[in-house]
């Protein structure tokens, strides 16, 4: 049944966009094309009156309801079919503090580093001039609330935490419309949930207030990359480089894919940055900068933000994806789990797809305790994503079979735990893969706070 918008949209800031209205079919796209949802209205809200409104609309019409952010979320949870789609992507205003930052739900991490990080500058004990910066991502089109609720890995993780760690106060409308205050004097039990399991069925948070980092003006990052060849020895060196390695100031992550997309020649990459003095970086990096013969090598003195600019312009947009991964397990990053993922990586059926390595515990991240936070994935090393993309829809069977093929593989080097921002809808036993051991303290935070489960969704914590 077509819901009557009439009242919506008399008292809505926003744009109120029905299947009905141009722009729909743009609307409701997301960065995975593969996703179909198709839902009876989406509202782009403008502030957080707009939620109040939209929350309170949906509740009195019946309608299920979805929240959207940047549009990233890897199994499309943030559309819902015939419901009412929650677009908080308009809320992109940012407040600078003293060492903090509060900004809307729908920012992106680049213009949160202008503000905080290029357009400031304090110079520190050590005499470097710095900015601030919070852990953020390298897509610049993804929202930080959704980022930095699931989790938040980072380039800056291992030396000064998670996006998670950095929350300290929340805006929040619950299931009933109402406007709160969140952080740890206010709502406590509801904030040790949002630090973790925000986008799990607790409510719509419309802006964050983070604590910021002092961020060197000049660090040295960049990309190294190596023929296919030489993946097992690079994978080798990867490992040892972090093998009860307590620096946190070297962060790279690693990555088979081609290069350029899509029909150039398969790579191995690092990439990643050293934040400190750039003097001392030269020695941290000799490992990696010495190994076998690179195709190209870019290390060098830049600014943190022009890193992740660079970064972000080599992610693919418009494709239709299929995403499976999960947590190594503490042998599990070995030699037979590379020749596994070179077999596989191998004979992909699309030249856009990727084996994609973050680099997790250590340093700031593991010095949180596990139950501190809902977040609970603080301890394995290395992380795999098996990221297949691809453009047309008769490909859509072989790359879904290569993706779900190298899963399975995968399985016995993993720990069953998976990234709750990297959410996969074919899990039997998500609440344990994303939330362990705090999954039942997170049921009785969404008994307090929406017992009539209005926050609903296939993956959303369970009254």
């Amino acid at each position: 049944m077509r819901p009557d918008l009439t009242a919506l949209r008399d008292t809505f800031r926003g744009s109120v966009i029905s299947a009905y209205d141009p722009g729909y079919e743009a609307a409701r796209v997301l960065f995975n094309t593969r996703i179909r949802t198709r839902p009876a209205v989406l509202c782009r809200c403008a502030d957080t009156q707009d939620v109040v409104t939209a929350v309170r609309f949906a509740r009195d019409a019946g309608l299920p309801v979805a929240v959207r952010g940047g549009g990233h979320h890897a199994s499309g949870l943030s559309l819902v079919d015939e419901g009412l789609v929650i677009d908080v992507g308009g809320l992109r205003d940012i407040a600078l503090g003293d060492a903090e930052a509060t900004v809307g739900a729908g920012v992106g991490f680049r213009d949160i580093d202008r503000v905080t990080y290029v357009d400031v500058t304090v110079t520190g004990d050590d005499g470097l001039p710095s900015g601030y910066a919070v852990s953020g991502g390298e897509c610049p089109t993804v929202s930080n609330a959704g980022y930095s609720l699931g989790g938040g890995y980072g380039l800056l993780g291992r030396r000064f935490g998670l996006g998670c760690d950095h929350v300290v106060e929340a805006e929040l409308v619950d299931a009933e419309g109402r406007v709160l205050r969140v952080s740890d004097d206010e709502h406590p039990d509801l904030m040790w949930a949002l630090r973790g399991a925000g986008g799990a069925g607790f409510g719509v948070v419309t802006r964050l207030r983070y604590r910021l980092n002092r961020v060197p003006k000049t660090v040295v990052g960049g990309f190294i990359s190596w023929p296919f060849e030489q993946a097992e020895e690079v994978f080798r060196q990867y490992r040892d480089l972090y093998a009860d390695r307590e620096d946190d100031r070297l962060a790279l992550c690693l990555l088979l894919s081609t290069d350029p997309y899509p029909d150039g020649d398969k790579v191995i990459s690092m990439y990643g940055l050293y934040v400190g003095a750039p003097g001392e970086a030269e020695r941290a990096l000799a490992p990696v900068r010495s190994l076998g013969k690179p195709l190209v090598d870019t290390f060098g003195e830049l600014s943190y933000f022009d890193l992740m600019q660079a970064l972000g312009e080599e992610i693919p947009y418009g494709l239709q994806s299929r995403w499976r991964g999960g947590y190594f397990a503490p042998d599990g990053f070995d030699d037979a789990a590379f020749g596994t993922m070179l077999e596989h990586f191998g004979r992909m059926p699309s030249g856009y797809s990727m084996i994609r390595f973050d680099l997790l515990a250590g340093g700031a991240i593991a010095r949180v305790p596990v139950d501190a936070t809902a977040f609970v994935h603080r301890e394995a090393l290395h992380y795999v994503s098996v990221i297949s993309l691809w453009q047309e829809e008769a490909d859509t069977e072989a790359n879904l079979a290569w993706a779900d093929g190298l899963a399975g593989a995968l399985r016995p080097f993993l720990t069953g735990e998976v990234y709750q921002n990297y959410a996969d809808r074919d899990l039997t036993d998500w609440p344990n893969a994303y939330y362990g051991a705090n999954y039942p303290r997170l049921q009785q935070v969404k008994r307090r706070y929406d017992p009539d489960d209005f926050f609903h969704h296939p993956q959303s914590v369970r009254c």
